[in-house]
């Protein structure tokens, strides 16, 4: 298609041909391909050079410059065809490589999210995550139980033990929440040596059954660190899931209260 074959069309195609290779010479600047398309546009313009000398009545009929013509221009030609699919092999490669570097940049994306709503030290989810948690509980018009967890006592594991230690105490107590909790409860360690754990109705007798078992879970650890555990009880619903600093504030005055005996309170509202 680049070559003229009718002289009605040798000058249009040889135009746009030249055209197409300075676009092309531009598009590949500073890259390996530029030499090849420039050699390809020497060559290119030779033939048609050829060409246009062989028009000239004198010249006409030339062996040289017939030979010249076809053999520069297909030569032309053959290198235009070879940087292009060149071209097109950077570019999908380039393609390719930014395909990749988008979804890496979504996996991380993703991974950050998740970092933010996780708690790095125990795996539970954060204090973020529990609000977030609120939001979708009240449009959703959700009922049931909060659980607010202390650590009685806990700065004396870090100040005998060693921050370590305490780190140590804090995945197993959040491990031993996630084992014993029923089933449909979410887990939060909302910070320090305070978590959260969502109960998804509000049978207390169920949940005192839990509480006690979870009391039995981590008598072993509580005495050995001669620790406790304090657990306030709070009903949460639509109406007070807008609030979370007040429902959490009910929760820890119940658990104050619970202190002595335990297991728990019984629920506020």
């Amino acid at each position: 298609m680049f070559i003229p074959t009718s002289h009605g069309l040798d000058i249009p195609v040889s135009i746009l041909t030249l055209v197409l290779l300075v676009l092309l010479i531009r598009e590949a600047s500073g890259t390996e391909m530029r030499g090849w398309l420039i050699l390809s546009l020497g060559t290119y313009g030779i033939g048609l050079l050829a060409d246009l000398l062989d028009e000239i009545p004198e010249l006409s009929g030339n062996w040289l410059l017939e030979n010249a013509e076809n053999s520069f221009m297909h030569i032309g030609v053959f290198l235009l065809c070879f940087c292009f699919n060149k071209l097109l092999q950077r570019y999908r490669a380039l393609t390719s490589s930014l395909n990749a570097q988008i979804h890496k940049a979504r996996d991380l994306e993703t991974k950050l999210s998740r970092m933010a709503l996780e708690d790095e030290l125990t795996g539970l989810q954060n204090r973020l995550a529990l609000f977030r948690r609120f939001d979708y509980m009240a449009i959703n018009n959700q009922r049931g139980l909060l659980a607010y967890i202390d650590l009685d006592n806990f700065k004396h594991v870090n100040d005998q033990y060693g921050h370590k230690q305490g780190d140590e105490l804090l995945r197993e107590i959040a491990a031993l929440l996630v084992k014993t909790a029923p089933t449909g409860s979410q887990a939060y360690r909302i910070g320090g040596d305070e978590f959260v754990v969502l109960l998804p109705c509000e049978d207390q007798q169920r949940y005192n059954r839990w509480i006690e078992r979870l009391y039995q879970s981590v008598k072993p650890i509580t005495e050995r660190f001669q620790i406790d555990l304090s657990i306030g009880l709070a009903v949460y619903y639509s109406g007070n899931l807008s609030d979370p600093d007040s429902l959490l504030a009910t929760a820890d005055k119940n658990m104050y209260c619970a202190k002595t005996p335990k297991p728990a309170t019984t629920p506020a509202t």
